[in-house]
């Protein structure tokens, strides 16, 4: 199957989860580290699969799958925490952007090439994300809120792609996929190394009295939150299929595209949760926003050919 199809419905899915996931922290699981804790528990599942494809893969590749875990867990800590602090239609957008720069750099340190019409590609989609998440000229330093949690998470996803691109490649799609996902499990166990997210992590399985949530609200978290991972979940199948067949770099590059969609959610959103989504735009932000898609959609017919 075409990796850029299976990637452009991937982004979509991923930007349904990026829009449910403000929704989820703003008003029911307000700790990133409660939250990246419980994603780091549905990895577990990954294990059904196990009778049809896994195996011992040897101590280096269960090392670096281990560590590629770990590191994504941290990359979801910080996007958790910049989603708090800002609009998830720049959050989004500008972590998408830092992952194909920092995957690009990587592989031409160690060696990958790429034909002049991707760079070209990659500068497009990279150039069109930035100007998706900020509006200028800038009229408030407020857009900059969660930039360096934001940069952070966007280094720690690129470092994960890469050493996932490394392992599937290495030991077969299936068995990589299972393996990468118990380090995600190991390293939303590390969490409770940290004072402040144990608490946070055991105060929840508590059932949150403190913060008075009524059974039914709790329910109804589980039943979004479970929602949410199954949006999630199959975006990250998709993307680390499309990785599989292609190359964590020219995935990576077409992630510009589920700014698109963020953009759209997060706008159509805003009209009944105008207290969670913020997306107050000018109209010069929004002829920006669409020149922005524009260049990204040119970036996809560079990458494309």
């Amino acid at each position: 199957m075409n990796w850029i199809f299976l990637s452009i419905v991937a982004y979509f899915l991923l930007a349904v989860s990026y829009i449910i996931d403000k929704i989820l922290l703003k008003k029911r699981i307000p700790q990133p580290a409660v939250y990246s804790f419980y994603v780091s528990l549905l990895s577990l599942l990954s294990l059904l699969l196990a009778p049809w494809g896994m195996f011992w893969p040897g101590i280096k590749i269960l090392t670096i799958s281990f560590l590629s875990g770990i590191i994504f867990i941290y990359a979801l800590l910080f996007y958790y925490q910049a989603v708090k602090e800002n609009e998830i239609s720049r959050v989004a957008p500008l972590i998408g952007s830092i992952v194909p720069i920092v995957t690009l750099l990587v592989g031409l340190l160690f060696g990958q090439h790429f034909s002049g019409y991707i760079l070209i590609g990659i500068i497009f989609l990279v150039v069109g994300g930035f100007l998706v998440s900020f509006d200028l000229p800038i009229r408030s330093i407020k857009i900059f809120g969660g930039f360096f949690h934001s940069l952070f998470s966007g280094i720690f996803f690129a470092v994960a792609y890469l050493l996932f691109d490394y392992v599937y490649k290495a030991d077969g799609f299936l068995n990589g996929f299972i393996w990468t996902r118990i380090g995600l499990f190991i390293g939303g166990l590390s969490l409770m190394f940290f004072p402040l997210f144990r608490k946070n992590i055991i105060d929840s399985f508590r059932g949150g009295k403190k913060a008075g949530r009524s059974r039914k609200k709790k329910i109804g978290t589980i039943a979004i939150f479970a929602l949410n991972k199954i949006f999630g979940g199959g975006s990250s199948v998709l993307i680390n299929l499309a990785i599989s067949i292609s190359s964590a770099s020219l995935v990576n590059a077409l992630g510009s595209v589920q700014f698109v969609f963020v953009l759209a959610l997060a706008a159509l959103a805003s009209l009944k949760y105008n207290n969670i989504f913020e997306e107050k735009l000018y109209f010069w932000d929004w002829a920006q926003k669409i020149g922005a898609i524009a260049i990204i959609a040119i970036g996809l017919v560079f990458v494309s050919v």
